[in-house]
């Protein structure tokens, strides 16, 4: 007896198009959503902690300033002395709040504010103090500059993570060389936003470009990155409805990040 193949018949289009294969779709839609933001969570921890003992070794260095400075204003017999030294103290101490509140917004998890919109000057502001204990760390000078500032549709945590996730990458690629990073912020036309991170480190090869924002892919396996930095910041820049480019240099890289700003 010839017993024949028993080959599945093909699903009818029917199927594929019923609304329990739609609900379906849209439960794994979710799920992968769900997915993404917990990655995207933990590597918002994993980068904070490449910060977490710089910013410590900077905060007891600011704490070590103004506990002498508060000994010069006890000492002072000057009133303008004691006063001058009792405003730097209030001075650095404002400084460490913001640094401190902007590395606890970064670390902590929000849902998602839909309809929300932020200013790139605060991105700036924010990302700026998280990175400066790193680049402080490394010896690599950081300079940040908003050409023209713009409003952009989204979550500002996210925009955040983004940019530190870039800096910190150019900061750790000039480490060696002690070299230089900058972010400059512009708007190249009305409906425009522009995010541009340079460095003049080693820049990247080219068989690395081709992965490069892909999962798991990473450029300097010195730097010991869990290669989900520049996963993540796609993802980012995408959730903002906005692209990621690694522009083409002799020295160094730049990465352009463009975003709809709100008029």
């Amino acid at each position: 007896m010839v017993v024949k193949e028993q080959r599945p018949s093909p699903l009818r289009l029917e199927e594929i198009d019923s609304p329990r294969a739609s609900e379906e779709r849209a439960a794994w839609g979710r799920e992968r959503e769900r997915l993404l933001e917990l990655l995207a969570q933990q590597q918002r921890i994993a980068q904070a902690g490449l910060v977490t003992a710089a910013l410590a070794h900077d905060t007891n260095n600011e704490l070590q300033v103004m506990s002498g400075t508060a000994a010069l204003a006890l000492s002072a017999d000057d009133p303008d002395e004691r006063e001058a030294a009792l405003r730097l103290i209030m001075d650095r101490s404002m400084v460490l709040a913001d640094t401190m509140r902007a590395f606890l917004a970064f670390v902590k998890r929000r849902d998602m504010e839909e309809g929300g919109d932020f200013l790139l000057s605060d991105v700036v502001g924010q990302t700026s103090g998280l990175a400066h204990p790193l680049a402080k760390t490394h010896g690599v000078s950081v300079t940040w500059e908003v050409v023209e500032d713009a409003r952009i549709r989204g979550e500002l945590r996210v925009a955040n993570q983004a940019v530190l996730n870039l800096v910190s990458n150019a900061i750790r690629a000039c480490s060696e060389n002690g070299g230089r990073v900058v972010v400059t912020v512009s708007r190249p036309s009305p409906g425009l936003a522009r995010i541009v991170v340079t460095d003049d480190g080693p820049g990247i090869v080219d068989e690395v470009r081709r992965s490069l924002f892909r999962p798991f892919a990473t450029g300097n396996e010195k730097t010991g990155g869990t290669g989900l930095g520049l996963f993540i910041v796609r993802l980012a820049v995408r959730r903002m409805n906005g692209t990621i480019r690694l522009l083409t240099s002799t020295k160094g890289s730049t990465f352009r990040i463009d975003l709809p700003a709100v008029e």
